[in-house]
């Protein structure tokens, strides 16, 4: 029950919604009638599943925002910033690829065209896109201290209310790292 009551508030902390389509349910251990069955490793809870379902699209997503930084940013220290946070988050992809590959949980995106905090939408990053000079820069800053943010909230849930060490070690490593990512961000901004 407690698990629930973790995941719920990580659902809630996430503000997961869609306008496009409705959520889906949460993972879980037991599979529906239509899904192959899982082999869910014990180590984890409903908290590490969820969280691992939803990092791994927030952290994907955002390397092609920083792609745009890298290529688009204005300032020169804002450019090289976008390449520092970008070789972290892919080699944090890949950490979360290996603990979803050990947990068991099928390849999935459960957020695919969810509107959530931390996470532009394809329209948002199509008109980044076209954004240059200041322009760029303002709004590129803006939704990667948005997205550095959230995933600290996240980092938070997943330290205190989740199951597998592993998986727990990575969240306390992400709220050191995101901290400091603020604090860069805010001197190159």
């Amino acid at each position: 029950m407690k698990a629930l009551a973790c995941l719920a508030l990580l659902v809630a902390l996430t503000g997961c919604g869609s306008s496009v389509a409705a959520s889906p349910p949460p993972p879980s251990p037991t599979p529906s009638a239509t899904e192959p069955e899982w082999k869910i490793d014990p180590s984890f809870n409903s908290t590490d599943l969820a969280y691992i379902e939803l990092m791994i699209p927030m952290d994907d997503q955002l390397l092609r925002v920083l792609d745009l930084g890298q290529k688009q940013a204005s300032a020169p220290a804002l450019r090289e910033f976008a390449g520092k946070v970008a070789a972290g988050h892919r080699a944090e992809v890949a950490q979360l690829i290996a603990i979803r590959t050990r947990s068991g949980l099928p390849i999935r995106n459960p957020h695919e065209g969810h509107d959530m905090p931390g996470m532009m939408t394809e329209p948002e990053i199509d008109a980044l896109g076209k954004l240059s000079g200041p322009a760029f820069d303002q709004d590129f800053t803006k939704n990667l201290k948005e997205h550095l943010d959230q995933t600290t909230l996240l980092a938070r849930s997943i330290a205190n209310a989740g199951k597998d060490p592993e998986t727990k070690k990575l969240g306390k490593t992400l709220i050191a790292g995101r901290t400091t990512q603020l604090k860069q961000l805010a001197a190159v901004s």
